[in-house]
């Protein structure tokens, strides 16, 4: 039986969107390091040239999934706080919901926080995503009454304390009993705030 060619065209849907599901899909499943645009192309389909038309080079699409993340954590995030006022509540739910969504998936929470990417501000809406993610966490600080000049800068440093903890429990260097996790990421996450909020 001959080997079919594959399509040079991608003629079912959108290439660039698809080339993000299947990465997401290998990100989440072996990590960030086992991507190559060659698996991408064969995984949806098309002539690995056919990915140019797209992004320049694999950084370009690996900023596009990781834009994908954001987004797709920022959704959960605001439907964590939705019904909470801001102030401390707010960002206590917005702690919890960044570990669960670390717990629910690793290897992506590992990737868009990888302080490798993004170095040479390339991608600037990726950066816009990741900012919205700190804005959410802006709000929450700016109902405790602190000065709307220091909100951004705590904001940025509670996601980066989370992101820090996060990062631990996954790693297994804090062992937390799945069944008390919540808990004490909840304890973590009132710590912090009322440190950042001092």
């Amino acid at each position: 039986m001959a080997h079919s060619a594959k399509r040079s065209t991608f003629r079912h849907g959108n290439l660039a969107e698809a080339l993000i599901d299947a990465a997401l899909k290998r990100i989440e499943a072996d990590g960030v390091e086992t991507i190559t645009l060659r698996d991408l192309a064969d995984d949806a389909g098309v002539n690995h040239r056919a990915i140019y038309r797209h992004y320049p080079d694999k950084d370009a699409l690996l900023a596009a999934v990781a834009q994908r993340c954001w987004s797709d954590f920022i959704r959960q995030q605001r439907k964590a706080v939705a019904k909470q006022p801001p102030g401390e509540a707010m960002l206590i739910a917005a702690g919890v919901s960044n570990y669960l969504y670390a717990r629910d998936h690793p290897n992506l929470f590992h990737f868009v926080n990888d302080a490798r990417f993004n170095l040479e501000g390339r991608f600037p809406a990726y950066e816009a995503a990741v900012m919205e993610g700190v804005q959410i966490l802006a709000i929450g600080f700016a109902g405790t009454g602190m000065a709307p000049e220091k909100v951004l800068w705590r904001a940025a440093l509670y996601l980066t304390a989370l992101q820090g903890i996060i990062s631990q429990i996954l790693h297994r260097r804090l062992r937390l009993a799945p069944q008390h996790a919540t808990a004490m990421m909840t304890d973590a996450c009132a710590m912090l705030v009322k440190g950042f909020s001092s």
